[in-house]
C-alpha cells in the first residue's frame, strides 16, 4: 500500500473538537484500550495533524500523525477501517493479532510482498484453531520470533478455517504498512524497540484451550441433543431406514473425518520441515543482514559516499555540484544488487548527509545562489584509507540525461475548482491536457449534458466558461478549450530528472553575435537555466572547439548567460539538438550563424 510513494492532497492540523472525536474513533475500534493511553497516543500538547493522501494505485485515504510521526490511517477502499501504525503497536503490540514469522521474511515484506503461510510460526501439530477463530479482512499485525515489537500491518487474506484447509499453501495476511516504506519516512520515527522474543507454545496453548472449551461445550450439547432427537423421533428414523445403519454411517464418516485430518496433517508437516530447511538457507546466506531497513539504507549510503571519493572523483574534478556527484559518482558505484534511495534512510535528503560528511571533516561544501558544490576532499581521511572495496573495481561510465523534455500543463484555478474537485484535484495542482480532458468529459456524461458533438451548458459550465446569457449550447470540443481556457498556462520541463514549472509562454533559448571591444565577436547564449541547462557545465562543453567560454550577467536578463569567442552559433545549435535535445521550436538566433562563402553567389 505505501511501498510507492504517495501524493498529499493537503495536510492540516487537527482543532481540538477533531482531536476530540479522533480520540473516541480510537476507544470505540480498539477498547482494550484505556483513556489513559489514548491520550499517551493523542497527547492534547503535541500538534495532531490528519494528511489526506491517494495512493500510487489511486486510493483515497486518511494519515493521522502526532509530531509529525503516523499513528493511524485510514482507507476508504476498507471501509475506513481505523489501522495503527507500527510505531502505535510499539507501544500497544497487543492492540492486533499477531502473526509471527521470520526474521530474514523482513526483506521480502518491505520489498512489496504479502505474508504467505509457509512463512507463518505456529505450533505443532496444526490444528483446526492453530490460526484462532478470524474472518477474512480482519486487521493483524506481523512480529518477529525474536521481537514482539510488530513490522508490518495488514489484513487476513483468508479466514482462519481456509488457513488450515489451504496445508499451509497461499496467502496469509496482505500488507498494508511495513517497516521502511514512505509512511515510515514521514518525520523522524524511532527506531524498532526490542520487546523480547515471542512465546509462540503459551500463546497457542491458551488460545487452544479457550477454543477447545467452547467445542466441547457445543458438542456436548450437540450430542445430547442428537439423543434426545433419536429418542424422542424413533419412529421418524424407522421410516427413513434402520437405526443401525444411521449409527454406521456416523462412524464411519467419523473415521472418514480422522483419517482426511491425518493426512492433512502429514502434508502440513512436511511442507513445514522443507520451509525451515529454506529458512535455514537464508538465515545463513545473510547472517551479516542489518534487520532494520533504515540503518541498512544509512550503511549502504555512507559505503557508496565514501567508495566514491576513494575510486570515482579526482581531485581535477573539483569543485562539483553535488547533484552531479550524487547521479554520476555514488549512484554509479553502488553495487549493482542494491539500490541506493536516500529517502529510506534517516537523512532524507542529500544536503544533510553530506552536511554530516562535512562535519566529520571528509569533504568541504559551499551554497552559491541556493546551489551546493563539493569544494574539496580530504582524500587521506582515515575512513577513507580504511575502507574495503567489497565488490571488483569496474570502469566507471558517469550516468547522464542530457534529453529534455518539454510538455504544456495547466493549474486548476479557483474557477474549474467545482468540477474538477469531483476528481479529487485541488487549488494549485498541475495537470496535463489529457488529465482535463478526461475529467471534462466524465463530469459531462455523469450530468448528461452531451448530445453527440452538443454540449448543454448547465449553470456551473455556463459560469466558468463565461458565455452569453442566452447561450445554452457549445460545441464539445470548444467547450473542452474554453474550459481549459480558464486554468493557468504552463509548461512542465524535464531533465535529468528534474522537472522545472514555467507559468506562462516559454521562453526559447536565445542566440545572438555581438561585437565587443577591439571588433571582436562573441556570441551570447541565454534562457539556458529555463531549460535545466547548468550554464557553468554548458561553457565548459563550448570550450571544447578551442574558445574560450565564460559566465556573464547581461542586463535585463534573469539568468546567467554564457559568453563564447567568435561566432559559434553553429557548434551551440548542434550541441543543444543533438546533446541536450532541445526542440528547434525552441532556439532562436539561428540566423546569426556565419553565411557560407560563395553562398551569395548563383
Amino acid at each position: 500500500m505505501f511501498i510507492k510513494p504517495f501524493k498529499v492532497k493537503s495536510n492540516n492540523q487537527l482543532k481540538g473538537t477533531e482531536r476530540k472525536k479522533l480520540c473516541e474513533e480510537v476507544l470505540i475500534a480498539y477498547p482494550s484500550l484505556t483513556e489513559e493511553e489514548i491520550q499517551s497516543l493523542i497527547p492534547k500538547k503535541e500538534a495532531i495533524s490528519v494528511m489526506k493522501i491517494v495512493t500510487h494505485n489511486g486510493l483515497y485515504g486518511k494519515v493521522y500523525c502526532t509530531a509529525k510521526i503516523p499513528m493511524f490511517f485510514q482507507i476508504d477502499s476498507l471501509n475506513d477501517m481505523l489501522l495503527p501504525t507500527i510505531y502505535t503497536l510499539w507501544c500497544h503490540p497487543n492492540l492486533l493479532i499477531a502473526f509471527t514469522t521470520y526474521s530474514a521474511v523482513i526483506l521480502k515484506l518491505s520489498g512489496g510482498a504479502d505474508l504467505m503461510l509457509p512463512g507463518v510460526i505456529v505450533k505443532e501439530p496444526v490444528t483446526l484453531y492453530t490460526f484462532g477463530k478470524l474472518k477474512k479482512g480482519t486487521p493483524v499485525s506481523v512480529n518477529t520470533k525474536d521481537n514482539k515489537a510488530p513490522v508490518a500491518v495488514g489484513i487476513t487474506a483468508l479466514s482462519s478455517e481456509d488457513m488450515y484447509m489451504s496445508a499451509g499453501h497461499g496467502k496469509c495476511v496482505e500488507i498494508l504498512h511495513v517497516i521502511g516504506d514512505t509512511l515510515c519516512q514521514l518525520g523522524k520515527p524511532p527506531l524498532r524497540p526490542n520487546l523480547g522474543p515471542v512465546n509462540i507454545d503459551g500463546d497457542n496453548d491458551k488460545l487452544e484451550d479457550q477454543i477447545n472449551e467452547e467445542t466441547n461445550d457445543s458438542n456436548d450439547e450437540s450430542l445430547a441433543d442428537a439423543i434426545n432427537d433419536l429418542e424422542i423421533n424413533n419412529d421418524r428414523v424407522a421410516e427413513i431406514e434402520d437405526l443401525s445403519e444411521v449409527i454406521y454411517k456416523i462412524i464411519h464418516l467419523k473415521h472418514l473425518r480422522k483419517s482426511y485430518y491425518h493426512r492433512l496433517q502429514g502434508t502440513m508437516e512436511e511442507s513445514k520441515i522443507e520451509e525451515s530447511e529454506e529458512i535455514e538457507n537464508i538465515t545463513a546466506c545473510q547472517s551479516q543482514m542489518v534487520l532494520d531497513p533504515v540503518k541498512e539504507m544509512d550503511n549502504l549510503l555512507e559505503y557508496c559516499f565514501l567508495k566514491a571519493c576513494k575510486t570515482s572523483v579526482k581531485s581535477t574534478d573539483l569543485p562539483m555540484l553535488t547533484s552531479n556527484f550524487f547521479k554520476n559518482h555514488l549512484i554509479a558505484v553502488c553495487p549493482s544488487n542494491k539500490n541506493v534511495d536516500i529517502k529510506k534512510s534517516r537523512y532524507k535528503k542529500l544536503s544533510v548527509f553530506l552536511s554530516e560528511m562535512k562535519e566529520k571533516g571528509i569533504i568541504d561544501t559551499s551554497v552559491t545562489k541556493g546551489v551546493e558544490s563539493i569544494l574539496s576532499i580530504k582524500f587521506d581521511h582515515p575512513l577513507l584509507r580504511k575502507l574495503v572495496i567489497l565488490e571488483e573495481r569496474k570502469s566507471v561510465d558517469p550516468v547522464e540525461s542530457n534529453t529534455a523534455v518539454v510538455s504544456e500543463c495547466y493549474k486548476v484555478t479557483a474557477a474549474v475548482l467545482p468540477v474538477l474537485s469531483k476528481f479529487g484535484y485541488e487549488k494549485g495542482d498541475v495537470m496535463k491536457r489529457a488529465e482535463i480532458r478526461k475529467c471534462f468529459t466524465d463530469y459531462v456524461k455523469a450530468e448528461n449534458l452531451q448530445d453527440g458533438k452538443t454540449l448543454k451548458l448547465n449553470p456551473q459550465l455556463a459560469g466558468i466558461m463565461k458565455t452569453k446569457v442566452n447561450q445554452e449550447t457549445v460545441t464539445m470540443e470548444d467547450g473542452i478549450n474554453k474550459f481549459i481556457g480558464r486554468m493557468t498556462h504552463m509548461h512542465e520541463v524535464t531533465l535529468a530528472g528534474n522537472k522545472l514549472l514555467h507559468t506562462g509562454k516559454l521562453e526559447p533559448i536565445d542566440m545572438r553575435v555581438t561585437v565587443r571591444s577591439g571588433g571582436k565577436k562573441v556570441t551570447l547564449i541565454n534562457n539556458l537555466e529555463t531549460f535545466g541547462i547548468n550554464s557553468k557545465e554548458f561553457s565548459k562543453e563550448c570550450q571544447n572547439i578551442g574558445a574560450s567560454a565564460t559566465i556573464t550577467d547581461e542586463p535585463g536578463k534573469k539568468t546567467p548567460s554564457v559568453l563564447v569567442q567568435g561566432n559559434q552559433i553553429l557548434y551551440v545549435y548542434k550541441l543543444l539538438t543533438e546533446k541536450y535535445q532541445i526542440k528547434k521550436t525552441y532556439i532562436r538566433g539561428l540566423e546569426f550563424a556565419p553565411k557560407k562563402q560563395g553562398s551569395h553567389k548563383k
